[in-house]
């Protein structure tokens, strides 16, 4: 199989949104690294998005469909 290479944005909520670059082969992500497209992080990306990207991408706990709340929302201003 052919490894091609993809720009990527990282989707965590932080506020570096790191520039990626994301080889994938037959379709499944191999490789995350940080691309030097965004000068704010020059190709650095943090811990979590480096070596936990197969549990984020494929693993069995990733949310594959929107979820609905189940109960009452927390007031505006809350930190619940």
């Amino acid at each position: 199989m052919t490894m091609v290479e993809r720009a990527g944005v990282c989707t965590l909520d932080c506020p570096d949104t790191c520039s990626l670059t994301v080889t994938v082969e037959a379709d499944r992500i191999v490789k995350v690294r940080g691309s030097h497209a965004l000068p704010y992080t020059d190709g650095v990306i943090c811990n979590k998005v480096a070596h936990h990207t197969a549990e984020f991408v494929h693993g069995s706990r990733r949310l594959t469909a929107p979820l609905m709340r189940a109960g009452r929302a927390a007031p505006a201003g809350s930190s619940a």
